[in-house]
């Protein structure tokens, strides 16, 4: 017999206002970051590669990706675990919409902000590639502190790991470098070997500063958490599985 732990409708609304939150936050970094013009971060190399040579927006390639990522978490997971994970898998949907039309929205709001064309151009780029991974941490903070969903890449990867046994940390590291290769060979193919567009020190550095980020601003958004748990019930309600 196990215990099931139930929320309540007030705090399972305040997580997912969160997690929403977040959506929109992380899709702003992504479009700041995407402005800089030092290169993207891994996951939206091949969004912003294919939206650069094809007549398609940058979201809406996001969105596809993430559908495709979805497809994939029922090829990765056993049969057993796609009836149980089946809910979660879903809420995705709606996840991935959201974040891929506000990345569009975004992209639309700061079309006429290129930093690189401006007096203290590479100095201006720069600062427009910090605040956006500022953004980007605060995103990953506060989808941890919502703890309700996640995008499909990110769902893909930790179900992934799993299923082969390996650190989720070696599984990222392996699968960001597989869509930065990706993105550049694409790159290289659709510009006949001319060039390389999206990555640049910036997609590296990202990688590395994202990490120490989140760890920083964690502390300092407690009050997430705080207004969170104020919404739970004084009882937890419990169901008993025999």
């Amino acid at each position: 017999m196990k215990i099931v732990m139930r929320m309540g409708k007030a705090e399972l609304m305040r997580r997912y206002a969160v997690f929403m939150l977040a959506l929109i936050v992380g899709s702003f970094g992504v479009t700041m970051v995407t402005r800089a013009t030092l290169g993207v971060n891994s996951v939206a190399c091949f969004s912003y590669v294919t939206s650069v040579y094809f007549p398609i927006t940058m979201g809406m390639v996001n969105i596809l990706f993430n559908c495709s990522m979805l497809l994939a978490q029922f090829v990765v997971m056993r049969a057993a675990e796609c009836r149980v994970q089946l809910l979660n898998v879903m809420l995705q949907i709606p996840a991935m919409i959201l974040f891929g039309f506000m990345i569009d929205f975004w992209m639309y709001l700061t079309r006429d902000y290129h930093p690189e064309t401006l007096s203290w151009g590479y100095a201006l780029c720069f600062g427009t590639f910090f605040v956006g991974s500022v953004i980007i941490a605060f995103n990953i903070v506060l989808q941890a502190i919502g703890n309700v969903a996640k995008l499909p890449c990110d769902a893909f990867v930790m179900i992934l790991a799993a299923r082969i046994n390996k650190k989720l940390g070696w599984v990222k590291l392996a699968y960001d470098a597989f869509l930065v290769l990706t993105a550049a060979i694409m790159s290289l193919i659709c510009s006949n070997f001319s060039e390389i567009i999206g990555i640049r020190e910036g997609t590296v550095l990202g990688a590395i500063m994202i990490g120490p980020l989140v760890q920083f601003l964690m502390p300092h958004l407690t009050f997430f958490s705080r207004w969170i748990d104020k919404a739970k019930a004084p009882a937890p309600q419990t169901v008993q599985q025999e």
